[in-house]
């Protein structure tokens, strides 16, 4: 379960790395990272969670999770040169 999870940050990690392009600045990295987490995953998220009729406080957790996660991608790339 570990391992797979990993991989698919990793797949994640890499698109979002593709996206940004090559050298981007710390601040471009951050503001992406922050739309990607909360305005495309967490966004995604809630529409199915309308539907599946799961509760808001589990929507802010798993997307805040995510969001998080893509914060701290750009964290990353953002830092790396």
């Amino acid at each position: 379960m570990f391992g797979l999870s990993f991989l698919f940050s990793l797949v994640a990690a890499l698109a979002f790395a593709w996206w940004l392009g090559p050298a981007p600045s710390l601040g471009h990295a951050l503001s992406h990272g922050l739309v990607a987490g909360a305005a495309l995953v967490a966004a995604s998220f809630g529409i199915n969670y309308q539907f599946a009729n799961r509760s808001f406080r589990l929507w802010l957790i798993d997307g805040g999770y995510h969001t998080v996660q893509f914060v701290l991608f750009g964290l990353v790339l953002g830092s790396w040169r």
